[in-house]
């Protein structure tokens, strides 16, 4: 539709929409012709429109045994709990890893059962199960060990034959290989052999199925006549934490956890995430956003700092003060890792220069930050729209992360230049992967990375903007946003909707916090209405905004609620600008 870029760069497409069937989906179930259309928009099945817009986990949640090793694995752990065995949780160190190990941590606690829980140091260990860690538990007696969301790969650490007497549970969602670890049991959805189409859970719902299916055994063994049942829907603050956070997609049985979960987050039942909002300065209703981009950060800047773990003492605590304590410690750590990202950041950018004529960007430095390097190659993907790769050197090896566009397999790219013997080592998936090479392969690297990426058409690294609609801006009201709280909760695979706005007339603008403009709208009808576009004082934004009075332009945005004063009004987030004169 729009034949140049926007100010941002961005090749705008209107999504098409069939207006026939949105009038019938209009009529069928009673929905504004706004609501239809961007039903229609966004694909949803028309089977599924009524499941979609009325969530219910009691009549959507899926079977936990169709998973393989289900069965085997809630068999184990009733024995565990009936003979008070000990238990132990070795999780990740993000937020689906610790979210993961607080809901099962807080599930055998009720039975109070002996649980130990251990996290690998993310800078000095790495991703997954250790032999240090493996030490400890033998050393500990653990009769079970549960493995949450990693161990899928973890062939040489994880094999039963060194332990003869604990069994080792893996619960988790990550791409298996041909090869399974010799483990008591593996409950993963992804895992070769599995047929559940249960793919896009995070590991912490993975693991909120294993006690759905836990806790339903024990009532089938009578368990409960003499002690209450555990409320699995109290832990589901926990699990949209963990399934919001890990960016998986907001579909099916995910959006139901994540919808559910925010019901429970909002009624601030969990000590934990009541304390990081509040230390955090929220003043509104807890959303996807404020998940994903308010809590999520603080608790992954403990292990990208050394501590990974504070994250689940955090959220399996009952003791306020304990909980307010680290609260309080994972922001000073995650203003902290801002500080060093933004250092690095701006190193990075400097040499990010050198390759606006590829199509990849290869930088790095000595003694970088090894746990902020995923965080920027994101920042920098966004900002260039090509593969990033990000290496920082210590003793001439580096340790790197990389990110990739849709349609640019990373993770291949890496284990043929494994293969090679150009890396040390490096694996990962389609679009995000990590690395160690020799200081001296970087120019054979950089060789491998032109060959490999020059058959592709410049056609996909176009940073394109899907709009579901457009809307006058006389149009706008609080009907919208009403209509659009229908359709949340929004995230990967759930995308929140995004107009072309169009007959905008500016007032006036002011610049908040020396980093946000706040725009002033005139409309026909004399209503007050207001837009702000986040981070961009000193961009070319600004430059436009700025000078508003010399140009005609639309924009793209998204519409919100604005609860300023208690008095709920539309606000429009600016996303980008089209120059029209």
């Amino acid at each position: 539709m729009y034949k140049k870029s926007s100010i941002l760069n961005y090749k705008w497409l209107l999504k098409k929409i069939d207006e026939r069937k949105s009038l019938y989906i209009s009529q069928k179930y009673g929905l504004s012709d706004f609501l239809s259309k961007i039903i229609c928009s966004i694909d949803i099945d028309e089977e599924l429109i009524n499941e979609f817009l009325n969530p219910n986990l009691e009549n959507q949640i899926p079977n936990p045994f169709q998973i393989k090793d289900m069965n085997k694995s809630v068999s184990r752990a009733i024995k565990a709990i009936e003979e008070k065995q000990k238990i132990g949780i070795l999780a990740d160190y993000d937020v689906d890893g610790s979210t993961s190990a607080a809901i099962l941590f807080k599930f055998f606690h009720y039975f109070n059962l002996d649980v130990s829980i251990k996290v690998p140091n993310r800078l000095s260990e790495g991703y997954g199960p250790n032999q240090r860690i493996m030490n400890d538990f033998i050393k500990e007696n653990i009769n079970i060990l549960f493995v949450l969301d990693c161990g899928t790969t973890s062939l040489n650490t994880l094999d039963q034959n060194k332990y003869p007497n604990l069994d080792i549970v893996v619960i988790d969602h990550h791409i298996s290989d041909n090869i399974l670890p010799n483990v008591f049991s593996l409950v993963n959805p992804n895992r070769y052999d599995d047929t559940s189409n249960l793919k896009n859970l995070a590991a912490v719902g993975v693991t909120y199925l294993f006690l759905i299916a836990l806790r339903k055994e024990l009532r089938n063994l009578n368990f409960f006549e003499s002690t209450k049942e555990p409320n699995l829907l109290n832990f589901l603050d926990l699990v949209a934490l963990g399934t919001v956070c890990d960016v998986v997609s907001l579909i099916d049985i995910n959006r139901i956890f994540v919808n559910k979960g925010l019901e429970v987050i909002i009624k601030r039942q969990s000590k934990s995430i009541t304390s990081m909002l509040d230390n955090s300065n929220l003043n509104s209703k807890p959303n996807v956003t404020d998940l994903g981009y308010l809590i999520g950060p603080q608790i992954n800047a403990a292990s990208r700092l050394g501590f990974s773990d504070l994250p689940h003492k955090l959220l399996i605590s009952d003791d306020i003060n304990e909980i307010d304590n680290i609260s309080k410690k994972l922001i000073l750590l995650n203003e902290k890792r801002k500080l060093i990202e933004n250092q690095i950041y701006e190193e990075a950018l400097i040499q990010c220069k050198n390759f606006e004529n590829f199509n990849f960007i290869l930088i790095y430095g000595d003694n970088w930050h090894c746990g902020v390097l995923g965080i920027i190659a994101s920042r920098l993907l966004k900002q260039f729209f090509k593969p990033i790769i990000i290496i920082s050197f210590q003793d001439n090896v580096g340790t790197g992360s990389a990110r990739s566009i849709e349609f640019i397999n990373l993770g291949n790219l890496i284990l043929e230049a494994k293969n090679r013997n150009i890396l040390i080592s490096g694996g990962g998936h389609n679009l995000a992967a990590g690395l160690k090479i020799d200081k001296k392969n970087i120019p054979l690297f950089k060789d491998f990375l032109i060959e490999s990426l020059k058959k592709y058409d410049d056609l996909i690294f176009e940073k394109n903007l899907f709009l579901n609609d457009r809307i006058s801006l006389n149009q706008i009201n609080y009907d919208l946003v009403l209509d659009l709280k229908k359709l949340q909760p929004f995230g990967n695979g759930n995308e929140e909707p995004i107009f072309v706005l169009y007959d905008i007339d500016i007032e006036s603008f002011k610049i908040i916090k020396d980093k946000h403009i706040l725009v002033f709208f005139k409309t026909i009808s004399g209503k007050n209405l207001k837009g702000i576009c986040f981070n961009s004082v000193n961009t070319i934004i600004e430059d436009y905004l700025k000078k508003y009075r010399n140009y005609k332009f639309e924009i793209a945005g998204t519409l919100h609620e604005d609860n300023y004063n208690s008095v709920p009004k539309v606000q429009i987030i600016i996303k980008d600008l089209m120059l029209l004169k």
